[in-house]
């Protein structure tokens, strides 16, 4: 937080000083907006200012980053409970392009090798359907158990985690 105060205050001063019309301040200002923006927003740039001196390039990487997709999930975390250690486990997650233009999953990955992530390839249209399969191997595995599947896509926030959550139970007699 007082990161962001200070930064928000040191906009404020380069704002006052490039009030004579100074090319070379207006171009540090618009750089320094668009950094305290990423800074607020995950590092994403959204909403750069457009000033004489912001570049064409900087306004292209922009509306490159703005996106109307946006994922509607049922659900973003599943509990399969508890199972035996050996035993696979396999869950959907299922969700709606509730947005206004084409969402495209990018990749999918888990937190652990146990866990693989099976994403839709089509973009799925606004109001489509579209899943992600999920297969949790528990083989040499014990206790709770909590693999977080971690999805990039063009939505706004770009990243979504989903999480699976159980018990993996092993055999209480020891085996000679």
């Amino acid at each position: 937080m007082k990161t962001k105060i200070s930064i928000l205050s040191l906009v404020a001063f380069v704002l006052m000083l490039s009030g004579c019309g100074n090319a070379e301040m207006d171009k540090r200002l618009a750089n320094l907006e668009r950094r305290v923006n990423q800074l607020e927003n995950g590092n994403v740039a959204r909403g750069t200012v457009s000033t004489p001196s912001t570049t064409a390039s900087s306004q292209a990487v922009e509306s490159n980053l703005t996106s109307n997709a946006s994922f509607q999930w049922e659900s973003t975390v599943h509990n399969f409970g508890t199972i035996a250690q050996g035993e696979v486990v396999n869950y959907t997650f299922k969700f709606t392009n509730n947005g206004t233009e084409d969402l495209r999953i990018q990749s999918t990955s888990a937190s652990c090798g146990c866990t693989v992530p099976n994403h839709t390839k089509e973009p799925v249209p606004p109001r489509g359907t579209g899943e992600i399969v999920v297969r949790f191997d528990s083989k040499g595995k014990s206790g709770q158990q909590s693999p977080v599947i971690t999805v990039v896509a063009n939505t706004n926030p770009k990243q979504v985690r989903l999480s699976l959550r159980g018990f993996v139970q092993t055999n209480a007699v020891p085996q000679p």
